[in-house]
């Protein structure tokens, strides 16, 4: 059976993640992100650029803040969502 063009397209298309599953991806890939530039920053700032950097880096303080940033960004930040959310006026922005 012949497809054509459009059917390609619709079939070979990535499928839109549910609020739920944005929600999970949208925490792990800011966890990761957070866990991987403040690493690398602060131990570039603390012992300057060496040979054995990158793998200092990976090894022992980017993996090891992976298990601390994911649960974070689980628990803190949905609690924290909360918490500004029960100080933020609902509808337009007043001119008080």
């Amino acid at each position: 059976m012949a497809y054509s063009l459009k059917q390609i397209y619709f079939k070979t298309r990535i499928m839109k993640l549910s609020k739920v599953q944005s929600i999970i991806v949208f925490t792990l890939l800011v966890s990761i992100a957070m866990s991987g530039i403040m690493s690398f920053g602060l131990l570039l700032t603390r012992i300057g650029w060496q040979s054995h950097f990158l793998k200092t880096w990976f090894w022992d303080y980017f993996l090891v803040e992976l298990w601390l940033s994911i649960p974070t960004g689980f628990i803190v930040v949905p609690l924290l969502k909360k918490l500004v959310d029960s100080i933020t006026q609902d509808g337009s922005v007043s001119n008080h």
